[in-house]
């Protein structure tokens, strides 16, 4: 009774396919598919892993000179309405720009043979 009934199954289970393999359709196309899905979703195609990788690293450097710009401006920001920073800043340009000098100190000038101009741009000497 039991053989009858084992070539009964066999027999129904063997109408739907062979039964030695253990995946019933190709695996190979499968194997395929993955691979060429693969290829295009990680290099080829305009949101693959590459280019997703590429934005990431390229916003991360915004990122980066973006907090370095805010701090810039933080800083101008800063000396701009700091007082002492403004006085330090217009004395250094009176200095330079205009030959002044402060009580006490002396300036040499060195004539190197070129008349000097205080509005030309090579007169902060």
């Amino acid at each position: 009774m039991r053989d009858i009934g084992r070539k009964i199954q066999n027999r129904r289970l063997s109408r739907y396919g062979d039964s030695s393999r253990p995946f019933p359709f190709p695996t190979r196309w499968l194997w395929v598919a993955l691979g060429a899905w693969l290829l295009w979703a990680g290099i080829v195609s305009d949101h693959s892993f590459y280019q997703l990788w590429k934005l990431q690293r390229e916003s991360r450097r915004q990122q980066q000179a973006l907090a370095a710009t805010r701090a810039e401006l933080q800083d101008l920001e800063r000396r701009s309405t700091d007082p002492h920073l403004q006085r330090e800043e217009a004395e250094r340009l009176l200095r330079e720009q205009n030959g002044m000098a402060k009580p006490g100190e002396i300036i040499y000038r060195i004539d190197d043979g070129r008349a000097y101009r205080p509005d030309s741009p090579d007169s902060s000497r």
